[in-house]
């Protein structure tokens, strides 16, 4: 057999088994949420699968997808911003810079993989200030925008029921105060003027103590 013949055979032999292999694209490639969350270093300040957020961050585990994909692009682009931490930088800005080295298509699947983890167990709460802070929610119009017991909100509001107290007593003295004031923040700014931090504690502590798993 000639080398050309050789040549030509090997050739076909290679064809018929590229001809064989599946096609994959870039798409199928791509790293997935669990890794993008962890190397993107998101794991450093929400804890394991977004349910073990450490200080005053939120645990992201079983929020909406939409939610958490516009409130990540308000970061990077400074639109929402938080108060200060011990050191005196605000702390959505450890974040911010991180979006430096992250695209919008791994953001949303960030986002996505988030929003189908199951959220955090709850943790006891003082009973006296629970039964407080659901009268004061009940009462402040909130039910309005994030539903009953903050766990059937409408389109484009959070899910607040089950959220950490730290958190939750935070964003509303911020909002209240204007230092966060993106998206539809800005609209819950006059509605809790006149809440006084207390009573801001106390709700967060009602709904801190609401079990979403059970409600879904």
């Amino acid at each position: 057999m000639s080398n050309t013949l050789n040549i030509a055979l090997a050739c076909a032999s290679l064809l018929a088994i590229l001809a064989g292999a599946p096609n994959r694209s870039s798409a199928e490639d791509a790293p997935g949420g669990k890794q993008l969350y962890m190397t993107r270093t998101c794991i450093a300040c929400h804890g394991k699968d977004g349910a073990k957020a450490i200080q005053v961050y939120p645990n992201l585990a079983g929020l909406d997808k939409g939610y958490l994909y516009a409130e990540m692009k308000d970061i990077a682009s400074g639109a929402r911003v938080s108060g200060p931490d011990a050191r005196g930088y605000p702390r959505t800005q450890a974040m911010k810079d991180v979006m430096g080295i992250v695209t919008d298509d791994e953001l949303k699947t960030i986002a996505a993989w988030l929003s189908e983890n199951p959220p955090p167990p709850v943790k006891p709460g003082d009973p006296a200030k629970v039964t407080e802070g659901e009268e004061a929610y009940a009462k402040s119009g909130c039910v309005g925008c994030h539903g009953k017991d903050g766990v059937k909100p409408i389109s484009g509001y959070p899910m607040i029921g089950g959220q950490k107290k730290e958190y939750l007593a935070l964003q509303i003295k911020e909002i209240r105060d204007g230092v966060r004031a993106n998206g539809r923040s800005r609209m819950m700014t006059a509605m809790v003027k006149r809440v006084t931090d207390p009573q801001i504690d106390a709700i967060a502590e009602y709904l801190s103590q609401i079990n979403r798993a059970a409600s879904k």
